[in-house]
C-alpha cells in the first residue's frame, strides 16, 4: 500500500472523531459559498418582462449597463421589441453584442417549457453613447406581441471602447 493511502486511513478515525462539528462548518461554509456564487452571476443575466416598470443591470467587462424594454409592436411573424440600453460609463461603446432569447408564458405566467424558447445575437449597429441612453430594435420572430412573455439578455460583450479626446 501507498503511504499516503496508509496515512489517510490512519487518519480516519481523527477527522471521525471530530464529526459533527466539523460537518456543520464545513456546511455552513458551502452554504456562504453558494451564496457569493449566486450574488457574482446574478447580473450576468438578466431576463425581462413586458409590461413591466424600470430596468435592469447587466454585467459586462465595463462595468454594469441599464436594459429595459421600451416598446414592443407586432412585426412580420413575431414581435419588434425596442431595447433601451442606458450606458452609465465615461466611454463609448462600439460593436456592443449580447445573446437574446425569448418566449411565451404558460397559463399560469411562468416561462414555457426551453423547448419552446428562441434566441438570437444582437450586434448594435450604433455605438452606445457615454452617459445616456440609446434605443435598438431587435426582431423576436415567432411569437406575437400578445403572447411575448420574456425576453433574457446574456452574454453581453461591451465590445470596443472609445474615450472622448479633449
Amino acid at each position: 500500500m501507498r503511504r499516503s493511502t496508509i496515512c489517510a486511513l490512519l487518519l480516519l478515525p481523527a477527522l471521525s472523531a471530530c464529526g459533527s462539528k466539523t460537518d456543520d462548518r464545513v456546511k455552513a461554509l458551502e452554504d456562504r459559498l453558494a451564496k457569493v456564487e449566486q450574488t457574482v452571476g446574478a447580473h450576468r443575466a438578466i431576463t425581462l418582462k413586458p409590461g413591466a416598470n424600470g430596468y435592469s443591470m447587466i454585467d459586462s467587462d465595463m462595468g454594469r449597463i441599464a436594459v429595459a424594454i421600451a416598446n414592443i409592436e407586432p412585426y412580420a411573424n413575431g414581435s419588434r421589441v425596442t431595447l433601451d440600453f442606458g450606458n452609465p460609463t465615461a466611454a463609448r461603446l462600439s460593436g456592443v453584442k449580447a445573446r437574446i432569447e425569448w418566449g411565451s408564458n404558460d397559463a399560469k405566467g411562468l416561462p414555457m417549457a426551453a423547448t419552446n424558447a428562441q434566441s438570437t445575437t444582437f450586434t448594435a449597429p450604433e455605438p452606445l453613447p457615454p452617459g445616456s441612453w440609446k434605443q435598438f430594435p431587435v426582431d423576436l420572430g415567432g411569437v406575437p406581441p400578445t403572447q411575448l412573455g420574456w425576453v433574457r439578455i446574456s452574454t453581453f460583450d461591451s465590445g470596443t471602447v472609445d474615450l472622448i479626446s479633449q
